[in-house]
Formats: structure tokens, C-alpha cells, sequence
């Protein structure tokens, strides 16, 4: 089980989100690579690139191989591209099986699009750049709206 612990302490630190390997990817590919939710949520939280690719493979790939629908679901609210192809040409969707809740929850983002509001939250979050929520709760709107954009 990730430590959200130590996740944290690293963000709080400062350290680079975009960080990789050639084994392992960014710290978010390894985190659903190994279904640690709330780590992953911590990190895109923070502002982890959501579509940081290795070897083309995204976030996304990792949590529909695990067929974990939740990590898929968190991955999709937070921009994940779901038509997103690895080095084999392969989308997330590929990945899982038919019948999974994962494939189930792909098959959804497929069919309904993102709603207007959510596709907003996310402009503004990539235009708010690194660390987008700790800006975003910085700001001198109402309450609400933080609280909607920082979701």
C-alpha cells in the first residue's frame, strides 16, 4: 500500500512531479501501476501531468491493465485522454476486459463526454500551470468556486 504519507512530505518539499525513469515512468505511472489511489490523487492533485507518457503508455494504461475503475475514473476527471495510444497502438479501453468495471467506465467516458463545466475546471487548472490548486486556493473568488475548480 503507497505511503500518501511520504507522497505528501515530497510534495510539500517541492519535488518534481515530472520526474522519470525508463522503467518505472513519473511518479503517477507508478502509483496506479500499483492501484495506490490516494497516492495518485495527491499527485494530480498537486498538478502531476495527468498524460505524462513513457514509452506512450499513460497513467491511464496502468490503471485499465490494473482494471481498476476507480484509478480510471480518477484519471478521466482529471483530463486523462482516453483515446491515448502506447508504442503497440493500443488505448486504455485495449487493456482491460469487457465485462470489468474498468472497460465499463471507459466505455462510459467514450459515449458521454466530459461535461462543460468539467472540461473548464481542467482549462483552468493547465492554465494555472504547476502546483495548479495550491494557486487556485490562493485565489480571491468565492468559496464555491475554489472549491469546484480545486475538486
Amino acid at each position: 500500500s503507497g505511503s500518501s504519507e511520504c507522497v505528501q512530505l515530497l510534495i510539500d518539499v517541492g519535488a518534481n512531479l515530472e520526474a522519470h525513469d525508463c522503467h518505472f515512468g513519473t511518479p503517477l505511472h507508478v502509483a496506479c501501476a500499483r492501484q495506490h489511489l490516494h497516492c495518485a490523487k495527491l499527485l494530480l492533485q498537486a498538478g502531476a501531468n495527468v498524460n505524462a507518457a513513457k514509452l506512450h503508455e499513460t497513467a491511464l494504461h496502468h490503471a485499465a491493465k490494473a482494471r481498476n475503475a476507480e484509478l480510471v475514473e480518477l484519471l478521466v476527471e482529471f483530463g486523462g485522454n482516453i483515446y491515448a495510444r502506447d508504442n503497440r497502438g493500443k488505448k486504455p479501453l485495449d487493456y482491460t476486459w469487457s465485462s470489468s468495471p474498468a472497460a465499463k467506465c471507459l466505455e462510459y467516458y467514450e459515449r458521454t463526454p466530459l461535461r462543460l463545466s468539467q472540461l473548464c475546471r481542467l482549462s483552468v487548472r493547465r492554465a494555472a500551470g504547476p502546483r495548479a490548486l495550491q494557486k487556485i486556493s490562493r485565489l480571491e473568488i468565492p468559496a464555491r468556486l475554489i472549491r469546484f475548480l480545486c475538486y
